[in-house]
């Protein structure tokens, strides 16, 4: 019973001393606020000057809209970075043959042999198969998947050799597949 009588209390009971600082208290509470709040202020500047750079990058990048004549007006046309379609009909295009086919007279070489499979979509080269070797490098593509990689950019896939003094060399008017690959 003398058990429950200490458990119970009254609220005029509670002595305001009890939760009064004192000695050191004081002081380290105010570091520790000071602390705080420079924290917390901190965190906010780094929150405004990210957004603040990622609105500048975002406001430098060019806007696209359902609307083709917003879009055109919002922004300049874009600067190509590929080749244009008369350098990518230009690069010569062979009909595959496996290195054991024709014996070595048939044109097949060491560095045919380790490349039986297109980089971009990953599928063995048939014999017959359209394969459009890249100048600069060598390496062999199927053409449907090495056309769209140039269109964006101006280098081997696999490489990444630059193609952009190659394809000045192999344009349609300069005479089709008279650089050997």
């Amino acid at each position: 019973m003398a058990a429950q009588e200490a458990l119970r209390w009254r609220y005029g009971d509670v002595d305001d001393g009890n939760f009064a600082v004192r000695g050191r208290g004081v002081p380290v509470l105010v570091v520790l606020l000071g602390v705080l709040v420079c924290f917390v202020a901190v965190c906010l500047y780094l929150r405004w000057a990210c957004h603040r750079y990622n609105n500048d990058r975002r406001a430098a990048l060019p806007r696209y809209s359902s609307s083709s004549s917003a879009a055109a007006l919002a922004s300049p046309a874009p600067v190509a970075a590929g080749l244009d379609d008369d350098a990518i009909a230009g690069l010569p295009v062979t009909l595959y043959r496996p290195a054991g086919a024709g014996g070595a007279g048939a044109g097949a070489t060491a560095d045919d042999a380790a490349q039986c499979c297109c980089s971009i979509c990953l599928g063995e080269f048939a014999e017959g198969d359209k394969v459009k070797a890249l100048p600069r490098c060598g390496h062999g593509f199927h053409p449907e998947c090495v056309d769209p990689w140039l269109r964006d950019r101006a280098s081997c896939p696999l490489c990444r050799a630059s193609l952009l003094a190659a394809a000045v060399t192999t344009k349609p008017g300069d005479g089709v597949g008279s650089e050997a690959a």
